[in-house]
């Protein structure tokens, strides 16, 4: 059976015109600082859109409706406007009814449009996802570009969706998942994100690291267990490109832990110095309190690092070793010293109410 949306739902491939895809970050029904509201673009959708217009022959526009400050009928206007033949969604967990919505919305103002929701809730749950939204008629779980990519030639084409990992669809009545997609190794291969799809952004998240190899239970890991670096060279060349053409008054490395490998954070600051971007910019990380030495706080303070996150999570040292953080107080309480004696602002990212916590865990924290 032929396993394609366009043909599940009776929708032909355009045989002139190019596709028109648009991707989405749902309006926030909620105050909600994770969504970025008119602060800074979903860099999720950069990358995919990068990715999109480099290995498809399309038209791509970007609604990022928290950024823009749109609710959900702006955004169905948006959306009506463009006419896409596919809509991609992004959503976290505290988006996905709100991003269900939307593309509710969409399809009832233009019928035939494929509905395809990406982001770290669908990758955690995706057959689950499928299930509880028939809103959405594709799912992408993991890493987006190339699987999102791969569907939007499928489309085209009327070529089954069988043959593509990473994602999961609606077929007689049941949801089929497809194997994982493969992490991308190189990113360094990827094309820069498509910022210049997205309306200038006072703050800008750059990923230069995907993954991360520590086991806390907490954690989803969305990126996986396998460490990807860009080279300090593509970074670079990214921070110059939103420096000089947006003029954003800070850079977010939005990586899971930023000095993941310490040579190559120290190189990264190191350049940033030396170009003379620290002049220019004030930026943020997170990081974890193992991954930190007195040589890295010392150039985040010369690269003008405007807050450090740090991994904590509890100041019990029980907790701490039920959670899997792999730290002690006495590591946490050494981080925070070297960074306050080179002038380097942090904050403490904590969780009240882990398994097993009592009052004097919590207390142990506070």
């Amino acid at each position: 059976m032929n396993a394609s949306v366009s043909s599940a739902r009776s929708v032909p491939a355009p045989e002139a015109a190019r596709r028109r895809v648009l991707l989405n970050n749902p309006p926030p029904t909620r105050p909600d600082p994770y969504s970025g509201s008119g602060v800074f673009g979903c860099t999720g959708l950069a990358h995919v859109a990068g990715y999109l217009r480099r290995a498809a022959d399309c038209e791509i526009a970007i609604v990022d409706s928290p950024l823009e400050g749109l609710d959900f009928e702006r955004t169905l206007e948006r959306i009506e406007d463009f006419r896409p033949d596919v809509i991609g969604f992004t959503a976290y967990t505290e988006q996905i009814k709100a991003a269900a919505r939307m593309a509710k919305l969409a399809r009832d103002r233009l019928p035939g449009v494929v509905t395809v929701i990406g982001g770290v809730h669908v990758t955690a749950l995706p057959r689950e996802t499928l299930v509880e939204f028939p809103e959405f008629d594709v799912a992408v779980h993991g890493e987006g570009e190339v699987t999102f990519s791969e569907l939007c030639l499928a489309l085209d084409s009327g070529k089954d969706l069988d043959g593509i990992d990473g994602l999961a669809w609606r077929e007689s009545g049941q949801v089929r998942l497809a194997n994982p997609r493969q992490r991308l190794l190189d990113l360094d291969a990827l094309p820069l994100p498509a910022w210049d799809l997205l309306p200038r952004a006072s703050h800008y998240f750059v990923q230069t690291v995907r993954g991360c190899p520590l086991a806390c239970k907490f954690c989803m890991n969305p990126n996986g267990k396998v460490v990807r670096a860009r080279s300090v060279e593509n970074v670079l060349a990214e921070l110059e490109w939103i420096i000089s053409t947006w003029e954003p008054a800070a850079i977010h490395f939005g990586d899971e832990i930023f000095t993941i490998d310490l040579d190559r954070a120290k190189a990264v600051l190191k350049a940033m110095v030396a170009r003379g971007i620290h002049e220019r910019i004030e930026w943020t990380c997170q990081t974890h309190v193992r991954f930190v030495d007195e040589e890295l706080f010392a150039l985040m303070g010369r690269s003008n690092a405007a807050m450090v996150a740090l991994g904590v999570e509890t100041g019990d040292e029980a907790i701490l070793k039920r959670v899997g953080k792999g730290t002690t107080v006495d590591m946490i309480l050494k981080a925070r010293r070297l960074a306050r004696e080179h002038g380097v602002p942090i904050s403490s990212l904590m969780i009240l109410g882990h398994p097993h916590e009592t009052v004097r865990s919590i207390w142990n924290t506070i």
